[in-house]
Formats: structure tokens, C-alpha cells, sequence
């Protein structure tokens, strides 16, 4: 049995298992390695392995004999939904890498409050796109998404909320904004004195 596939106890991912049990295991679930047992244990333990393992999923009965006469590893999965299988060793064909690291895709939605219906945000999706790849490194797709459907708005309400708008994205209230008004201020400060070191330098004799 030393060409027999065997997972770490605590082991979590996704296996890959032969026929039949590929059908069984639930497809896309994460499932943890819970225990390993040889045949000989659970005999011990007064256990039907034949008929709660091999005859549960119509295994052929001389690979039970054959597995019993090799003292088999019977291998405990445990879904992260809880679902459990248990899979003599011969049947697994792959198991996840212990020192692997885990990923998953993760989206950030941001809800905006009802807003004109011709409001261009191409630059918020510049801004959006920008300020992920330099906090994270990755490039970011957005996409803009509908949540209600068009609504009429009085003109004074509207002009009483574009001015509150106006005001907040002028208040440097955000980190973000105090940032961009530092770098606009920093950058005429350079400027001038690029400007100032050029009129000493013509100044000179």
C-alpha cells in the first residue's frame, strides 16, 4: 500500500476522489480530513465497515476482502456543511496541499444614494479602480449596477441636496479628499519654488 494516497489529519480543500464517490462528494464544497482508521480499528470497535462503508456505497465485495486482508486506511471528510464521507484510501486521487495558502474572491459593493439619472461616474470608477491597486496591488473590475428604477425629484430638492453634495466633497472630510488638497497644495509649492530657484539662478552674475 505505498502508492496509497494519505491526507494530514486537519488537512482542509478540495479532494479528488474516483468513482463512485466523485459523484458523491458534494462538488465545490471544502471538506477537512477528520480522522484515518485502519479496517483492523474499526473491527475492534465491534463496526460493520463492510456494510456501513463498502455495502453503503456499493463498493464490490472482493475489494473488501482484499481490502481487509491489506488492513485498508479508511479515510474520515467532513464537509464545511457537515456532510461526511468515508473513503478507503485506494479511492482518493488527490488531497488539498497542508502548506497552501487559501483564496477566495472577494467584492466590495458600495450603496449610493438615489442620485441624478445622467450623473457620470466614470471618474469615481478611475478613483474606485486607483485606490484599490495602490491599497491592495491588484486591478480591480467595477462595474455600476441599478438598484431602483428612475424617480422624479423636485427642483428644490434637488438643488438643496447638490448643494449639501458640493459641500461635503469640497469640506475635506475624507482622508481622501485631505490628501488630494495636500498633493494640489504641495504641488504649487514645488512649482514656486521651482520657479523662485530659477529667477536666483538668472539673477546671479
Amino acid at each position: 500500500m505505498s502508492d496509497l494516497i494519505l491526507p494530514t489529519i486537519g488537512s482542509s480543500g478540495y479532494f479528488e476522489l474516483r468513482a463512485p464517490f466523485d459523484t458523491i462528494v458534494v462538488v465545490n464544497e471544502r471538506y477537512t480530513c477528520q480522522a484515518i482508521r485502519r479496517i483492523s480499528d474499526y473491527l475492534a470497535n465491534n463496526e460493520d465497515v463492510k456494510a456501513d462503508i463498502y455495502d453503503k456505497y456499493q463498493l464490490p465485495e472482493a475489494e473488501f476482502f482484499d481490502d481487509s486482508q491489506k488492513n485498508m486506511y479508511i479515510v474520515s471528510l467532513q464537509s464545511e456543511k457537515g456532510h461526511w464521507l468515508y473513503v478507503p484510501a485506494r479511492y482518493i486521487v488527490k488531497y488539498p496541499e497542508v502548506n497552501g495558502i487559501p483564496y477566495r474572491t472577494m467584492m466590495i459593493g458600495v450603496s449610493l444614494p438615489p442620485m441624478v439619472a445622467d450623473r457620470d461616474y466614470s471618474f469615481v470608477i478611475t478613483d474606485i479602480q486607483n485606490l484599490v491597486t495602490d491599497s491592495l496591488g491588484v486591478i480591480p473590475t467595477v462595474k455600476l449596477v441599478e438598484t431602483s428604477r428612475v424617480l422624479l425629484v423636485s427642483r428644490e430638492k434637488h438643488d438643496l441636496e447638490q448643494a449639501n453634495r458640493t459641500a461635503t466633497t469640497n469640506g475635506n472630510v475624507t482622508d481622501r479628499s485631505r490628501y488630494i488638497s495636500t498633493q494640489i497644495a504641495l504641488d504649487r509649492a514645488l512649482t514656486k519654488i521651482q520657479e523662485l530657484e530659477t529667477y536666483i539662478k538668472n539673477q546671479l552674475p
